[in-house]
């Protein structure tokens, strides 16, 4: 067998290397075509489980979307108060929407804050005006020990036509960042009728 030349074993070599460049390439934008396949079909990568898909409408003239793993609502007091669980399942960990009748919104915030700040070890970490379902709102978050557990607690709160609509999240210190996004995609969802 003749020796290769130089120049033919560049030719070979470079030939190899366009080869392998191309599957590579082509390797590359199968997997891309996959993900793109994927994601416009509507399929979605659910970390946690915390998609807001059920949603709860109440008597008392609002709805909110709530995550399929968390506790299916628990109504109380004809109602105005509904809770629903965390996929902790402990009683303490939750989000409630309690509906009063109230004025102001002046006043609920006055209320709210003062009631708040009665729970021993209170330390408030954020307050601020916001809006729920598209009203002016207050939002307060806060540690307390409350009925003797050491509790995070996100108070939200709006008035509409002399009802006030309060929802409160509230988990162990250790647990709430868990589901602090959650809780906060179902306030987003919330809605008065």
């Amino acid at each position: 067998m003749p020796l290769q030349t130089g120049k033919a074993n560049t030719r070979s070599h470079s030939h190899k290397l366009v080869d392998s460049m191309i599957k590579k390439t082509v390797i590359l934008l199968i997997g891309a075509v996959l993900i793109v396949s994927v994601l416009a079909s509507g399929c979605t990568f659910n970390v946690g489980n915390t998609t807001t898909s059920p949603t709860y409408t109440s008597s008392r003239g609002f709805s909110i979307a709530y995550p399929s793993d968390w506790s299916k609502p628990q109504e109380q007091n004809n109602g105005s108060l509904v809770i629903f669980t965390t996929p902790a399942n402990n009683e303490t960990e939750n989000l409630n929407v309690q509906v009063i009748t109230r004025d102001t919104l002046e006043n609920v915030t006055k209320e709210g804050t003062s009631i708040a700040q009665e729970n021993d070890d209170f330390k408030q970490i954020e307050a601020t005006n916001t809006t729920l379902a598209g009203l002016p709102a207050y939002k307060i978050v806060y540690t307390a020990t409350i009925d003797g557990n050491q509790l995070k607690v996100l108070q939200t709160w709006t008035v509409k036509d002399g009802k006030a609509y309060i929802i409160t999240y509230k988990g162990a210190p250790t647990n709430y960042d868990t589901y602090v996004s959650a809780a906060q995609k179902m306030i987003d969802s919330f809605q008065i009728k």
